[in-house]
């Protein structure tokens, strides 16, 4: 195995290019037993693995990503990616709560708030949806082209719609 990595670093030094995804793989596994207290090589294991079309196995990764470290945004944001994924695009409580978390550590994920938002109008609490997308529409800068969307699923809440569902990407 030790040779193995040796050679895997070399071809990284030197064409990097070149790296299958089970080379890939193999060295981020590899990281995880060499620093073993850091979120990223599970979370970017996670990433390839969700890529490949293995949800079930990235929510593991990007799991283990968060006992390292809970407040990781982007093991945050994806593990909520994969619930809502897993749940047919329902955006269940606990996608709810990690979209919030990734929201209150970074406001500038405005993508996680809205989905956070989303979450608790699915839920049936309409109030705190509207409060939250409220809060979020208040910090978008003037020009941000977000802020009509949100002023139409502010509407929508207020008028005890659920939210529409948010365009792929956002």
């Amino acid at each position: 195995m030790h040779l193995r990595q040796a050679a895997l670093t070399e071809k990284i030094r030197t064409d990097p290019q070149s790296l299958t995804l089970d080379e890939t793989l193999s060295r981020l596994e590899q990281a995880t037993l060499d620093q073993p207290n850091a979120p990223e090589p599970h979370y970017f294991i996670g990433e390839m693995l969700r890529a490949q079309g293995r949800p079930d196995d990235a929510l593991r990764a990007y799991q283990s990503a968060l006992r390292r470290n809970p407040d990781y945004v982007p093991a945050l944001l994806s593990l909520a990616d994969v619930l809502v994924e897993l749940g047919g695009g329902s955006v269940g409580p606990d996608a709810t709560r990690l979209y919030a978390r990734a929201y209150e550590l970074d406001e500038s994920q405005v993508r996680a708030g809205m989905w956070a938002a989303m979450g608790a109008a699915q839920a049936g609490d309409q109030a705190k949806a509207e409060q939250a997308m409220r809060y979020i529409y208040a910090r978008l800068p003037e020009d941000d082209p977000r802020r009509e969307r949100f002023r139409g699923m502010i509407e929508a809440i207020g008028q005890g719609q659920a939210a529409p569902p948010a365009p792929a990407g956002e």
